[in-house]
């Protein structure tokens, strides 16, 4: 069944390092912060402090822990890949290359155009997109940007255990 355009604008916040795994504790820690802060309010619902994370508030808030790498990116109309140095479009072989990183090997490619070995998360994605092994999804929300702040970015801090990427998607 083919995708049909949407409004609908979901966020993935990403731990910068594609190979952070996220403690369960750091996680539950996290959570109750933004709970106690009020950008949360019971099963991940945006609490009365919602905009204090990010303007528009969100529809809801969830952890996505898949069971092995993941690729955060757009859904409806996907995104671009390409060589960081020679420009060379890279759907296939990277496609290829994330097979292969889910199954155990190293997370890299040869690019089939100038030859040079690249970290699959240090590709161009046009859109943007990252590889993870964990992501806070924000579903629904208006606007693109987070802007957490104070007490409420130290929280989504501790919660990813570091620094962080924002990933917008369209779709399902």
């Amino acid at each position: 069944m083919a995708q049909r355009p949407t409004h609908r604008l979901n966020l993935y916040v990403v731990p910068d390092d594609p190979e952070r795994e996220v403690s369960v504790q750091a996680e539950q820690d996290g959570l109750a912060a933004l709970a106690r802060l009020g950008v949360t309010a019971g099963r991940g619902r945006p609490g009365p402090r919602a905009e204090t994370l990010i303007q528009g508030g969100f529809a809801l808030l969830r952890v996505d822990r898949p069971r092995g790498p993941a690729v955060y990116g757009n859904r409806q109309g996907g995104f671009h890949v390409r060589c960081p140095t020679c420009n060379m479009p890279l759907a296939r072989p990277f496609s290829g290359a994330v097979r292969r990183w889910k199954a155990g090997s190293a997370r890299q490619m040869i690019c089939p155009g100038c030859g040079h070995v690249h970290d699959l998360a240090r590709l161009e994605f046009a859109p943007p997109a990252a590889l993870g092994l964990f992501a806070l999804e924000l579903r629904d929300v208006e606007s693109p940007d987070l802007t957490p702040s104070g007490e409420v970015g130290e929280a989504l801090e501790r919660l990813l255990e570091g620094p962080f990427r924002v990933i917008a998607s369209r779709g399902a």
